[in-house]
C-alpha cells in the first residue's frame, strides 16, 4: 500500500505525529470476521468524517493517520470494522490514540479447533486458532495467537523506535462465532477468554490485568444451524463480564451487548451502521473500565 502521506491533503499531514516523545496510548484490537469488518465505507454517507481525528492506525510497517477510503483497516479496500467508531469515541486532541489490529475470519479461540475443523483432545502445536497457551514459550500456542502477538509487538516496537513510550490501554476483542459450533468450546469460552487476557498481558509486559472489552456474539435468534451452541456461548460471555458476580467473572473485563446492533441479512456480520455503533460501544466500555478506581 502506498504511503498515505503522498495522497492526502496537506491539512491532514499537519495532523501527523506529535513532536513530543512522551507516553502515547496504544489500543490492541483482535478477533475474527466482525473484527475484520465488512461494513461498507460508502454506506456511511457523506456526513461521515473522512479523516478520523487524532488517530493513527498501524499498517504493514508504520502508523498512519486514519483516513476513510485511504487507510486500509480491513481485508478488502472500502470496508471497515469497529476501529472507526472506537476512534471517534476515544481519541482526543490532548490524547491521540494508536491502534493495531489483527483478525482472521472464521477462526476459534479453543485449542480443540484447527481452523474450521474440530479435532479435540489436549492442546497441540501448529493448530490454527487463537489459543494463547499457559506460558510464553508454550509450544502449543495457536498459530493465530503467535501471529497476533508478533503484529502487536511490531507496532509497539515501531513506537519505541520513533522515541515514544507506548502505554497499552487495553484489548478490544470481537470473536466467538466459531467457538459456538461445538459444545466443548462454547462452555469453556469464559475460561479461555480469561486465559487470553492473562497471557497477552504477560507476553506484552502489562502490569496488572490487561483491560479487556469484548462483544457478545450472535445477537439475533434463531441462529443459523451451524451455530449449534449459540445460547451456551452467549451465557459464557455474560458470565465473563467483571461485573457479573459469577465465579467465571474476569477482573478488568467488560462485555458489550450487541442486541441492538444492526446486522447484514446473514444475521452474523454487522453492517456499516452496526460496525460504527459497535466501535462506539467498545470505546465507551473501555473508557468506563479505565476510569474506575
Amino acid at each position: 500500500m502506498r504511503s498515505i502521506r503522498k495522497v492526502i491533503p496537506a491539512v491532514v499531514i499537519a495532523l501527523s505525529f506529535p513532536c513530543s516523545a512522551a507516553e502515547v496510548d496504544i489500543y490492541l484490537l483482535g478477533g475474527q470476521s466482525n473484527m475484520q469488518g465488512i461494513g461498507k465505507i460508502t454506506a456511511l454517507g457523506e456526513d461521515a468524517p473522512r479523516t478520523i481525528p487524532h488517530t493513527y492506525f498501524f499498517t504493514s510497517a508504520d502508523f498512519e493517520p486514519l483516513v476513510l477510503g485511504e487507510t486500509q483497516t480491513s481485508t478488502r479496500a472500502g470496508e471497515f470494522g469497529p476501529e472507526i467508531g472506537f476512534a471517534l469515541e476515544v481519541a482526543r486532541r490532548d490524547r491521540p490514540i494508536y491502534m493495531v489490529k489483527y483478525h482472521q475470519s472464521g477462526m476459534p479461540l479453543h485449542h480443540g479447533w484447527n481452523g474450521g475443523a474440530w479435532v479435540g483432545g489436549a492442546p497441540a502445536s501448529s493448530r490454527r486458532n487463537f489459543y494463547p497457551g499457559i506460558r510464553e514459550d508454550d509450544e502449543n500456542q495457536g498459530v493465530l495467537y503467535r501471529k497476533m502477538l508478533i503484529r502487536f509487538r511490531k507496532a509497539i516496537r515501531k513506537l519505541e523506535e520513533d522515541g515514544h513510550t507506548p502505554a497499552i490501554k487495553g484489548l478490544v476483542w470481537m470473536q466467538g462465532e466459531q467457538d459456538s459450533k461445538h459444545k466443548e468450546s462454547a462452555i469453556a469460552y469464559a475460561a479461555n477468554l480469561k486465559r487470553l487476557q492473562l497471557r497477552l498481558g504477560e507476553d506484552l509486559g502489562v502490569r496488572g490485568n490487561l483491560p479487556l472489552v469484548y462483544g457478545q456474539v450472535l445477537p439475533y435468534g434463531p441462529a443459523a444451524a451451524r451455530f449449534t451452541h449459540r445460547d451456551e456461548i452467549r451465557r459464557q460471555m455474560a458470565f465473563a463480564d467483571g461485573r457479573s458476580s459469577h465465579e467465571l467473572a474476569i477482573p478488568n473485563a467488560r462485555m458489550v451487548s450487541t442486541d441492538t446492533i444492526s446486522l447484514r441479512r446473514d444475521k452474523v456480520h454487522y453492517d456499516a451502521r452496526g460496525q460504527l455503533q459497535l466501535g462506539r460501544d467498545f470505546g465507551r466500555a473501555l473508557k468506563d473500565l479505565l476510569a474506575k478506581p
